[in-house]
C-alpha cells in the first residue's frame, strides 16, 4: 500500500468517525438514547404465585404521567404533588404461559451472552495491558497481536451494548403486553446505549490506525 493511499484510508476512517459521532449527538438531542444501564429480568416466585418477572425501568403512560399524585406523611401546612416518569413492576402469574416464556427466555439469553461479552472484553484488555508492558520492554509499541485484541475488545464492547439494548426492547414489549388495559400502561420507548457503540467503533478504528502505522515502521525498516 502505497503512502498516498494509506493517507486515503485515514481520512476515510477520519470521515466516518466524524459521521458516527454527529450520528450520536443527534440521538441525544432526539432522546433516543439511554445513559444507565438496564437491571436484569430475574424469575421471581412467592407462596402464592409460581412464576413472576421483574421488568424495571419503565417509562410512563399517559393514565400516570399526566396526572399529579398526592404525596403523604409531609409536615404540617406543607403540600406536595409527585408525577410519575418511569416506574418498575413485579409480575406474577400460576402458570408460566402466561408471561410469554418466549420472551422471558430470549431475555434471558441475551444477559447471559452480555456477561459473557464482558467477562471476554475484561479479560482481552488485561492481556493486552500485559502484552503492551513486556513488548515495550523489548522496544515493540504496537505488535500485531496487540493492534488485533484492540479490535477485538471494540467489537465485544458492539455486541455487549446491543445485547443490552435488544433485551430492553423485549422487556419493554413484554410489558406493553401484560399491562395492557391497567392503568399502568408503560410508554413504549426504545433506548439505545450510544456510547459504548462510540467507544467501541473508536477502538476499531484506533486499531486501523496502528495497523497502518505498523505497516509504515516495517516498510522502512525493510528500506534501511
Amino acid at each position: 500500500m502505497t503512502k498516498k493511499n494509506r493517507i486515503a484510508r485515514i481520512r476515510t476512517l477520519y470521515a466516518i468517525m466524524i459521521g458516527i459521532t454527529a450520528l450520536c449527538v443527534g440521538l441525544f438531542f432526539l432522546n433516543v438514547v439511554s445513559a444507565a444501564d438496564p437491571i436484569g429480568l430475574p424469575a421471581i416466585g412467592d407462596n402464592s404465585h409460581e412464576y413472576g418477572v421483574i421488568i424495571t425501568d419503565l417509562g410512563s403512560g399517559p393514565a400516570l404521567y399526566q396526572q399529579q399524585h398526592p404525596v403523604s406523611g409531609m409536615a404540617d401546612g406543607l403540600e406536595a404533588t409527585a408525577t410519575i416518569s418511569r416506574f418498575d413492576v413485579n409480575i406474577t402469574a400460576a402458570e408460566q404461559q402466561q408471561l410469554h416464556p418466549a420472551k422471558t427466555t430470549w431475555c434471558m439469553v441475551l444477559q447471559i451472552a452480555t456477561v459473557l461479552a464482558g467477562i471476554a472484553m475484561t479479560v482481552l484488555v488485561l492481556i493486552a495491558l500485559i502484552s503492551f508492558y513486556c513488548n515495550v520492554r523489548r522496544g515493540r509499541v504496537f505488535p500485531r497481536r496487540n493492534i488485533t485484541w484492540l479490535t477485538w475488545i471494540g467489537a465485544l464492547m458492539i455486541v455487549m451494548s446491543l445485547c443490552i439494548d435488544i433485551s430492553t426492547y423485549i422487556e419493554r414489549s413484554l410489558a406493553v403486553q401484560l399491562l395492557q388495559g391497567s392503568d399502568w400502561q408503560p410508554k413504549p420507548a426504545v433506548s439505545i446505549h450510544t456510547t459504548r457503540i462510540f467507544f467501541g467503533l473508536t477502538l476499531i478504528f484506533m486499531a486501523e490506525i496502528f495497523k497502518i502505522g505498523r505497516d509504515m515502521q516495517e516498510e522502512q525498516e525493510l528500506t534501511i
